[in-house]
Formats: C-alpha cells, sequence, structure tokens
C-alpha cells in the first residue's frame, strides 16, 4: 500500500519538498487491517457534513448530521429513513440524490450493490474534538467509504441484505492520503 500512496503522491504534488514531506509521512504510517461486526459497523462515524460537501442543501445536511450531535452510521440512517420512508434502498438513494448532489454515488452503488464486492473502508480512531458527541463506545471514524458504507448500513437495515463481515484498515492518521483529513489525539 505504500508504494501505490508513494506513486500516487509523486504524481500528485507540487514541489520536491512537498513530495519529501509526504513521502515521509507515508513512511512513518502503520496501518491494521481487520473486519468488523454488525455492531461496530453500525457504530463508525459518518462523515461531518459541511458546507464544501453538500452546500447545495443545508437544512438536509443539518437534518442528517447535525453539528454537535452523534454521526453513528446507524443514526444517520434513522434520520435518512424518516425523511425517506421507503422499503427499497434504491428508491431511498434516488429520492436523496434528488435532494443532494452528494448522494448521487449512493445511488449508483445502490443500483447493482453486492456487499461482497464493498471492498475496505478506511477507519481512524475519533478525534478529540468528535469523542464528546458520541458515547465512549464508539470508537472509529469512516475516513474514506462514505458512500458504500451508507448503502451497505441502507441496505441491512431495510434487510435487502444479510450482513457480511466487513475489512477495513486502520490508521492513526489519514493526513499522508488526505491532506484535509483531522489529526487525531
Amino acid at each position: 500500500m505504500k508504494e501505490l500512496l508513494l506513486d500516487d503522491a509523486n504524481r500528485l504534488s507540487a514541489s520536491i519538498s512537498e513530495y519529501e514531506t509526504t513521502r515521509q509521512k507515508i513512511d512513518a504510517a502503520v496501518y491494521q487491517t481487520f473486519t468488523l461486526n454488525e455492531v461496530d459497523f453500525n457504530d463508525l462515524v459518518f462523515m461531518e457534513a459541511n458546507d464544501n460537501v453538500w452546500a447545495d442543501n443545508q437544512t438536509l445536511v443539518d437534518t442528517l448530521t447535525p453539528k454537535g450531535k452523534s454521526r453513528t452510521l446507524k443514526e444517520v440512517v434513522d434520520r435518512i429513513l424518516k425523511i425517506y420512508p421507503y422499503q427499497n434502498p434504491i428508491k431511498v438513494f434516488k429520492h436523496l440524490s434528488e435532494d443532494e448532489p452528494w448522494f448521487d454515488g449512493c445511488f449508483i452503488i445502490s443500483a447493482r450493490f453486492d456487499p461482497r464486492l464493498l471492498g475496505e473502508l478506511l477507519i481512524r480512531p475519533l478525534a478529540a474534538y468528535e469523542k464528546p458527541a458520541h458515547s465512549p463506545k464508539i470508537r472509529f471514524y469512516l475516513e474514506d467509504g462514505n458512500h458504500r458504507a451508507l448503502v451497505y448500513a441502507v441496505s441491512l437495515r431495510l434487510r435487502a441484505v444479510a450482513y457480511q463481515p466487513i475489512r477495513v484498515i486502520f490508521s492513526q492518521d489519514w493526513s499522508h492520503l488526505y491532506p484535509w483529513a483531522q489529526l487525531t489525539s
């Protein structure tokens, strides 16, 4: 994985010094891979939506991912299904994507969703500022794979699929991959 990240950093970096900084972060990164049971999957903290991500519908953003409130997948799915009470994940994401373009990816994934093809999700520990909104048993933030995870969580809730353990790649810090990533403490 480190070799792939270095190749990406080399192609994306604007200068040699930026590349060197990224290379040092990648070399220092430690990864663990494991599977999540269904409870831990539902307890993953969903992305923190902001104006840069969901700029088209602030009311929906505030409803689905309220500031200062818990944002586990389970809670976000509860909020989604309260607004979009359809019994089919495709219908849920069709209507959700009509209200907020960020969910277009979820609609596309839901059309041919197969949990065996979900792939690995990237996770990290909760940052200090995220912890107060969540119970102490909540441990992981979903760093990458939010579209796929949300489709899976909605599909599970609507009983469209049965749970199959999810593989995750865990790192303390993903800022080498995502420069905007929050550093954890």
